[in-house]
């Protein structure tokens, strides 16, 4: 009997542990047609930001994504003309970024996402008093610049982090 116990305890202890491993993806058909597979903790929202594309959320886990997608026309039909993802990244990050304190930047790694080119960034700042963690990738196609911002507190980056660079490269057109 002592022996059930025990393993009662651990089970309780250790499954919640594991479920942020095992997570099943669930691929997601999303505005002018890009696809992206998300975590299936998380659920649609509306509620993140105006501008984006795609959002999705899990508030007891602190874990949230949005895409925001930019039409190159567009762009350049406002004067807007960038020459890689890069070049799109240095444009906004810094806006983006504005309203955090203790802003740290693990700078830009160029990434391929299928056959199209990416740069991808980790920041660390903080929000609100909360310390928050974000990865923030940009996308290039022929035809648009997609900015996938995933984030969660900082304590959940270990956890979560394995998860968003799942969810990203998973990202086509």
């Amino acid at each position: 009997m002592k022996k059930i116990f025990t393993l009662s305890i651990l089970l309780v202890l250790f499954v919640p542990i594991l479920s942020f491993s095992q997570s099943k993806f669930v691929e997601q058909k999303v505005g002018h047609a890009y696809y992206l597979s998300i975590p299936d903790y998380m659920t649609p929202t509306t509620e993140l930001n105006k501008s984006a594309s795609l959002q999705f959320q899990n508030t007891l886990k602190e874990a949230y994504v949005i895409v925001i997608e930019d039409n190159k026309e567009q762009l350049d039909s406002l004067g807007m003309r960038f020459t890689d993802p890069q070049d799109f990244y240095d444009s906004f990050i810094t806006d983006f970024t504005a309203d955090l304190e203790n802003k740290k930047f693990t700078g830009t790694k160029k990434i391929k996402i299928g056959k199209n080119s990416a740069v991808q960034a980790e920041v660390s700042a903080i929000f609100n008093g909360n310390p928050i963690w974000y990865l923030i990738t940009v996308v290039e196609s022929p035809t648009h610049f997609y900015k996938i911002i995933a984030w969660s507190l900082e304590e959940n980056k270990d956890k979560l982090k394995p998860d968003y660079v799942k969810m990203v490269n998973s990202f086509h057109e």
